[in-house]
């Protein structure tokens, strides 16, 4: 089985490594327009043929605008449509965007200026997102970004190597944020978009950090004996870390202030161990898993009240949660390869929905900021990848946000 850093025998590994090759991270071939099939009947029409391009810029940004309106999953492009984009996109060296949206009885202007493709890429993805708000009053994905893992390989020592990458949600403008080559685990967006939690085994053990991605300032964020990690920020305040500890006994699940390092225990489960938080999008409970039962489920605590119940009652594994305001995402494996499903936290398993079929392997889920698309790290043969998944849509097949080769693992969607 490919992946990293797996919940597996928890009674007496907290974290454990499945290592496979990969190939060097300057393989990776620019990301393709990809036409996404579109279906369902609840698909808004929309129309570009009301707008023209031309120059260089000027087709990077069309270009670029149906690519993100087809990704986005609420429309279906025709020639005649409930929404109109109107107008032009000019230039060679640059861009002039003089254009018109417009739905049954509202119209907005849109006018900007890129002088290079970056911009108006950038001018694109904006413009996609602006649409998608005004017509269906959801949140946009075009200017989100995925964070994930690369393993190029393994150390003399049997170590995986791996750093930290960022990409644009088409799979654009790759970066590289760590340089170590450690392994790293559980990358974690934080409200603002440009920083990142993640734990690293750069200083040879569990230990938690944050990553500026603009600046490229990392910094260590707890200094407790014993491992630390699973840090992810309180999306109403991220000076509250959810956080996993051991410094007390077996690793359990606290909530740190980021500033006073001051610690809320929210569990005290005795020979078992807890993992990978993540918070409701109201900040008040987290959903972690614990192998309190014998094997790795979910479970969700009241933030304030340190109560907590358990999630998923069914299977062999429930691990690697993340919430949003369509319900909970995770990977189980219930005698098949890991799935993802959702579940609705309010109404337990009785409304589990599979989104991967039962003979593939996928894990490491995280959602969209719109709550509805899902990436995910999909496992074929000795390659692992980056996958994104349509959870509204019933049998809408996934697809690659970027072409490169190699071992991809833990992606994290921005919020």
């Amino acid at each position: 089985m490919v992946a990293i850093m797996k919940l597996r025998n928890f009674s007496s590994l907290f974290l454990t490594f499945c290592l496979t090759l990969g190939l060097a991270p300057w393989v990776i071939a620019a990301a393709p327009v990809i036409d996404v099939n579109v279906k369902g009947i609840s698909r808004q029409s929309l129309t570009l043929s009301g707008m023209s391009a031309s120059g260089t810029a000027g087709h990077t940004f069309f270009n670029t605008l149906r690519n993100d309106l087809l990704r986005c999953g609420w429309y279906r492009l025709a020639p005649t449509g409930q929404v109109k984009v109107n107008g032009s996109v000019s230039g060679e060296a640059g861009v002039a965007e003089k254009l018109f949206v417009s739905w049954p009885g509202k119209r907005f202007a849109w006018e900007r200026s890129a002088v290079n493709t970056t911009l108006a890429r950038r001018h694109a993805h904006e413009l996609a997102d602006a649409i998608v708000q005004a017509t269906t009053g959801e949140k946009g994905i075009a200017q989100s970004r995925f964070a994930m893992v690369y393993q190029s390989g393994k150390k003399h020592t049997g170590q995986a190597i791996q750093d930290l990458y960022i990409c644009d949600y088409d799979g654009q403008n790759l970066k590289r944020i760590t340089t170590d080559g450690s392994p790293i685990v559980g990358p974690r967006w934080g409200a603002d978009g440009r920083s990142l939690y993640f734990t690293s085994y750069r200083l040879g053990y569990a230990a938690v950090f944050k990553a500026d991605v603009k600046s490229g300032v990392i910094e260590r964020l707890a200094n407790f004996k014993g491992l630390s990690t699973g840090v992810v920020p309180s999306p109403k305040d991220p000076n509250q870390l959810a956080i996993i500890l051991s410094h007390q006994g077996n690793p359990e699940l606290y909530v740190m202030n980021a500033i006073t390092k001051k610690l809320t225990r929210l569990t005290r489960t005795k020979l078992a161990a807890e993992a990978s938080p993540c918070w409701s999008p109201d900040g008040k409970q987290i959903c972690y898993v614990s192998d309190a039962s014998g094997s790795p489920q979910l479970y969700i605590v009241d933030v304030a009240t340190a109560q907590s119940r358990r999630l998923t009652l069914k299977g062999g594994e429930s691990v690697q949660p993340d919430w949003s305001k369509n319900g909970i995402v995770f990977a189980t494996r219930r005698g098949a390869p890991y799935r993802i499903a959702i579940m609705d936290p309010n109404k337990g398993e009785s409304s589990l929905r599979y989104l991967t079929p039962v003979n593939e392997q996928y894990e490491s889920p995280s959602w969209a900021p719109d709550g509805r698309h899902v990436v995910t790290a999909r496992t074929q043969g000795r390659e692992t990848s980056i996958w994104v998944l349509d959870a509204a849509e019933k049998g809408e097949e996934p697809y690659k946000p970027f072409s490169g080769r190699g071992t991809w693992l833990n992606p994290a969607w921005s919020r």
